[in-house]
């Protein structure tokens, strides 16, 4: 899998998200602008060029030129990536026991009728 074995940093994993949200590709004036505007990130134009520079040798985007403007393009989905994720973190924190995982979540946070329905269904 692209970027298998590099973890995105929270900066790189916002910028992908949106990517994912946006679902399109983006310039580094776009995404930098909705870093700003969604969660009050203001980085530096140098900032943003290094984490997606590192994001594209990772895997996790690739970028083409039209003109003048370099454009972004997720390579990696967001459901592969939080599959990866949650798996990593079952593995790292609850020796991969899923339901020790749900468990420990239950234990802070109670789930609504409706979550437990969509639980239920997932694991039937």
């Amino acid at each position: 899998m692209a970027g298998e074995g590099n973890k995105l940093s929270e900066s790189e994993a916002l910028l992908m998200r949106i990517l994912w949200e946006e679902d399109c590709d983006m310039s580094m004036r776009e995404l930098m602008d909705e870093a700003a505007d969604k969660y009050g990130r203001i980085w530096a134009k140098q900032t943003v060029s290094t984490l997606l520079k590192r994001m594209e040798e990772a895997g996790y985007v690739s970028m083409y030129r039209e003109g003048r403007i370099f454009y972004y393009h997720a390579e990696v989905s967001a459901k592969t990536y939080r599959g990866t994720e949650v798996v990593d973190f079952c593995k790292t924190w609850f020796d991969g026991d899923p339901v020790a995982m749900m468990e420990a979540y239950m234990k802070k946070k109670k789930l609504t009728p409706s979550q437990k329905r969509r639980l239920k269904d997932a694991i039937s």
